[in-house]
């Protein structure tokens, strides 16, 4: 049996749900599961990934059943995949933004990860991009996917989760958009602008699978939280806890920076 790879520098992360409190009756939501862990490799360092799923544990809620899951913690990595969604979108971009040729491709993406200790072969390169242009048709599979649909029956609706991925150097940004409840891709779009109405057209297609939408969740993006309420004006949005933490902490970060500097 092939050993398990290991890393030198690896990040333990716990992911929970964005949602704290049950939508029927309002009741605590408690963890009941690991949804996933794992190790993602990603652009910014080597993560060891504990999903946690929470449930409703009051037995006389009809929404008992219904497992939340982190947004955050699907947007990282795609199911049974070791690269991040950051390293899909970034192969993509080189081999169709800036033209490079396979051996291009991987001499560039060997030598972003070479600082945090992985490495990725050219075969996995390839598989790569073919993922990146599977996720930007995954959009058209929703509607036919009958499992799919009758989860979301089971969940009464969906909520609908966006989040934008941008390569580094690169003018153009791949937004992604989930169900959260289950973490079924939707659609996903290479776009060169942000605009309230480009991110109305990428929603679009979500819009029209006729299912209810529960709620929604994006970041801080201001045309992302106009973008939701113009197309579902009486569903609650709620901004993702760990977009907000981060940002929130990211002044700290930056005075504790300048604060070694002076220090050395």
């Amino acid at each position: 049996m092939k050993p398990a790879k290991t890393y030198e520098k690896v990040t333990k992360r716990f992911f929970r749900t964005d949602i704290h409190q049950c939508p029927e009756c309002h009741k605590y939501l408690k963890r009941a599961l690991t949804v996933a862990e794992r190790t993602v490799v990603t652009l910014s360092g080597v993560i060891k990934i504990t999903h946690g799923g929470y449930r409703c544990k009051n037995p006389e809620c009809s929404l008992k059943g219904r497992t939340y899951r982190s947004v955050a913690a699907d947007a990282l990595a795609l199911p049974r995949m070791t690269f991040g969604l950051d390293i899909v979108v970034l192969v993509g971009h080189l081999r169709l933004g800036k033209h490079l040729t396979l051996d291009e491709t991987h001499a560039e993406l060997c030598e972003r990860l070479a600082p945090l200790g992985a490495s990725v072969s050219r075969r996995e390169v390839m598989y790569l991009f073919d993922t990146f242009c599977t996720v930007l048709r995954a959009a058209s599979e929703a509607s036919e996917d009958q499992e799919w649909l009758s989860t979301v029956s089971e969940n009464k609706g969906i909520i609908v989760s966006i989040d934008g991925i941008k390569p580094d150097g690169g003018n153009e940004t791949v937004y992604l958009v989930r169900d959260a409840l289950t973490g079924r891709l939707l659609q996903a779009d290479n776009v060169r602008e942000s605009t309230v109405e480009r991110l109305k057209q990428i929603l679009a297609p979500v819009k029209t699978l006729g299912v209810t939408v529960l709620g929604t969740i994006s970041d801080a993006q201001e045309s992302e939280i106009l973008a939701l309420k113009e197309l579902w004006p009486d569903v609650p949005h709620q901004t993702c806890h760990f977009h907000a933490l981060r940002e929130a902490a990211r002044p700290g970060f930056q005075a504790d920076n300048q604060m070694r500097t002076e220090m050395r």
